[in-house]
């Protein structure tokens, strides 16, 4: 019986999860800050209205006795604040933005030793009326987050300390103080709508393929670049796999929630057609479709769907933006290398999760990169046009390309020596 391996590409976005934000507000020189802050959804504004209040607290033996006192703060704020605004109870506060995503927040008051002062810090995160997506970027030696979204949201948190509250108009997550920030937190919201269709048709080699983007009301731009990068590609993958579109169906392409691709960017159902998640780049879009040529080149082991369908993400973008190309295949490789000590492991039998969380998603990952390692060593080993002829003989085989199979074909389409790929196999 054929393998059928459900084609999925890892979301990239799951690293997040362990990235850690360098923030400066302090308690080790003398200052404390206690942080209470609001995050309000507002869709039909566009953007998430972010509140924080701030008690500054001047605990620094050092200004003892008038001897200096605190007159300025800096808090980090998301590159893409907008409408931002500082004021305590009496009047505005000064701002100034000299060091990137830094700001400094000028008080109104000098704040001697023992002191306290309370202001106030405002701005918006702008978002699509049915998708909303920004991260929770906080610090502070007590803080205390709220995040309002509306209900009739499908809402993921990237972590899950936090308190729901389900009221009558809206969905309350709550984080109480004590709660470690020393890394951010995505927060995903989607409201599904009735599906509306971007189509158009593609000229490949055989015949005339329709692609069907199927995306929620306010979605038209992401609709738009899936359907250019199909275009696109899918000449493309035929010449560089050396096959003709292998499907005898039409391409449907739906936009998904985080929910529906189970963590990852994307998830290839065959004749069901490509589910996206909608947040993910064209680039998953070219993995997802390079799987319609590895289905048809009857691998068995996952490796190898997910090493080429990467392997040929490279091949497409380096004909459409070199640029881009080269800079995903370092990162690949880096990705690899900085995950090899810690997650190594033999591609033969690999297999992936139905879902991804923070538990999984480091190991899937680096499964990910050592796929493409091998497979971009082919590449460079023995060249496109050998391996288009060893596609040629992988979708003529009658049986299930396995391993032994798979080395032996490249081999003689090559006449090269493999035997050193045998390393990330076994």
């Amino acid at each position: 019986m054929k393998l059928l391996f459900k084609q999925k590409c890892v979301l990239i976005m799951l690293t997040v999860f362990l990235v850690g934000i360098p923030f400066t507000v302090a308690g080790d020189n003398g200052i404390t800050a206690e942080i209470t802050s609001d995050y309000i959804v507002i869709p039909d504004g566009g953007m998430v209205h972010v509140t924080k209040q701030i008690l500054f607290s001047n605990t620094d033996t050092n200004t003892k006795y008038k001897r200096g006192y605190y007159s300025t703060f800096n808090h980090y704020l998301p590159s893409d604040a907008v409408n931002v605004k500082a004021y305590d109870d009496e009047k505005v506060l000064g701002v100034r933005n000299e060091q990137g995503s830094y700001h400094t927040f000028l008080f109104n008051n000098r704040v001697w030793y023992g002191d306290n002062y309370v202001f106030y810090i405002e701005y918006d995160l702008p978002i699509n009326k049915n998708t909303a997506v920004f991260y929770i970027m906080e610090n502070g030696d007590s803080t205390h987050v709220r995040v309002e979204v509306p209900s009739g949201f499908d809402t993921h948190l990237a972590r899950d300390d936090y308190e729901l509250e389900e009221e009558q108009y809206a969905s309350v997550y709550t984080f109480r103080r004590g709660t470690d920030w020393g890394r951010s937190c995505l927060v995903n919201a989607v409201r599904h709508t009735d599906y509306l269709v971007l189509s158009d048709v593609v000229r490949l080699q055989e015949r005339n393929v329709t692609v069907n983007i199927r995306y929620w009301d306010g979605e038209e731009e992401w609709a738009q670049e899936m359907l250019d990068t199909a275009l696109t590609s899918l000449p493309i993958l035929e010449e560089t796999w050396g096959i003709p579109y292998p499907a005898s169906y039409d391409i449907t392409i739906t936009q998904a929630n985080i929910n529906e691709t189970g963590g990852y960017g994307g998830f290839n159902k065959g004749r069901e057609g490509i589910w996206m998640l909608h947040t993910s780049s064209s680039e998953i879009l070219i993995h997802e479709l390079a799987h319609y040529w590895t289905r048809a080149c009857n691998f068995d082991q996952l490796w190898m769907d997910e090493g080429y369908a990467d392997l040929y993400t490279y091949i497409v973008l380096n004909e459409t933006d070199p640029a881009s190309a080269a800079d995903r295949k370092d990162r690949f490789l880096q990705k690899y290398e900085s995950l090899k000590d810690d997650y190594d492991f033999p591609l033969s039998g690999w297999d992936i999760p139905e879902n991804i969380d923070a538990s999984t998603g480091m190991k899937v990952d680096f499964g990910y990169k050592k796929a493409f390692a091998l497979s971009y060593e082919l590449y460079e080993g023995i060249g496109l046009e050998n391996m288009k002829d060893s596609n040629i003989e992988f979708a003529a085989s009658s049986a299930e390309v396995n391993e032994e199979m798979f080395l032996s074909i490249l081999s003689v389409s090559s006449g090269s020596d493999l035997q050193g790929i045998r390393s990330y196999i076994y």
